[in-house]
């Protein structure tokens, strides 16, 4: 429950926010003019005067709740699912319209819950996510326990033609050291990960007979101790990504998301880290591309310079769609068509945690 902490110091820092529900930057009045055939993103995260919201093309949508994060996006038979969690720890399950109307909310139960992603199958809706004692995930609103009266959490969640759930995270063995894991209904399965290293398994995507898992492992390191790297398991299969080479500042990163193309290529998305900030970065199939930023002035930062995290990826059209945010946390919500950077506002103080193109 660190984020609640850092939350909160957030929270009191800023005192006011310039947000806009129009896109404002000066590479295109709408991110989308050209570049997706007219189809609509929708966008969740938070700002800091709103709480959770939606976007939805560039139109700003604040959840109902007083909640804090919107996490995690569905769309299902023109309806849009998201879920997400309250400061002190309440998770949500919200539903709207395509056009943002007719919004509902429904309390998850569970003491200190938060929703992190969320599925609908057979007109049944999936959360995964954890509580003050465990893992655990939602159907249509009741808690199933996965891992409990240990350090566990799960993430992203996937049900197979047979509604077999799987969801993805970690649990802490007797040792202290985290295990990545994920669970087939409520049995734990183990993930490799290296010797004395700490892992965590947060994104699941089952696709033909493959089950996918992205994640991070924690690899031993000389000098560094241990470096942490992106790593994406196929039926158990471990490949782990490189970050750069310490020599040249690069110290560790962190992983928020996993998208496969039907090509079977994986893609992560999160932040590798070098001495001076945290760098947006995707990787596909291990390979490491850095995203550019913008300034004060909406121009575009050389990659090598900007900050910033990717927390959504996705493939449309062709093109490599991230989300994220630039910045130092919370940071400008942004996204990334094929690495060109657009935001809804310089001056917007938030974050986005998930993505879904329609």
């Amino acid at each position: 429950m660190k984020r609640f902490i850092t939350l909160l110091l957030v929270l009191i820092s800023f005192s006011c926010d310039k947000s806009s529900d129009n896109l404002s930057n000066d590479n295109s009045s709408n991110f989308l003019d050209g570049n997706l055939n007219d189809k609509t993103a929708i966008v969740a995260g938070s700002t800091v005067s709103d709480g959770a919201v939606v976007w939805i093309n560039n139109k700003k949508i604040v959840l109902m709740g007083d909640a804090t994060d919107a996490m995690g996006l569905f769309y299902d038979n023109n309806k849009v699912y998201i879920t997400g969690w309250k400061y002190g720890g309440t998770a949500f399950v919200w539903t709207m319209d395509i056009d943002g109307s007719n919004q509902t909310v429904e309390e998850l139960p569970g003491k200190f819950s938060e929703g992190q992603r969320i599925i609908v199958q057979n007109g049944d809706v999936y959360v995964g996510g954890y509580f003050d004692n465990g893992s655990c995930y939602w159907k249509n609103g009741n808690k199933i326990n996965l891992t409990t009266n240990a350090d566990s959490m799960s993430w992203g969640i996937e049900v197979d033609n047979n509604e077999d759930i799987y969801t993805a995270g970690y649990y802490m063995n007797d040792d202290h050291v985290l295990i990545p894991s994920f669970w087939k209904n409520t049995k734990r399965t183990k993930l490799s990960r290296p010797n004395g290293g700490d892992g965590e398994a947060k994104y699941v995507k089952l696709k033909d007979n493959k089950k996918i898992f992205g994640g991070t492992v924690m690899v031993p390191h000389n000098f560094l101790g241990y470096l942490t790297k992106p790593s994406y398991w196929i039926n158990g299969s471990r490949k782990s990504c490189g970050i750069g080479s310490v020599d040249d500042g690069w110290q560790g990163s962190d992983v928020f998301s996993m998208f496969v193309d039907d090509n079977d290529d994986v893609y992560l998305g999160g932040f590798s880290q070098d001495m001076n900030a945290e760098r947006p970065t995707i990787w596909k199939n291990c390979e490491k591309i850095l995203l550019p930023g913008l300034d004060e002035n909406n121009q575009i930062v050389n990659p090598s310079e900007s900050s910033g995290v990717v927390r959504s990826i996705l493939k449309e059209d062709n093109k490599i769609i991230a989300a994220g945010t630039i910045g130092y946390w919370p940071g400008v919500p942004c996204i990334w068509v094929d690495s060109k950077p657009y935001v809804y506002d310089i001056s917007l103080v938030g974050e986005v945690w998930d993505m879904i193109i329609i």
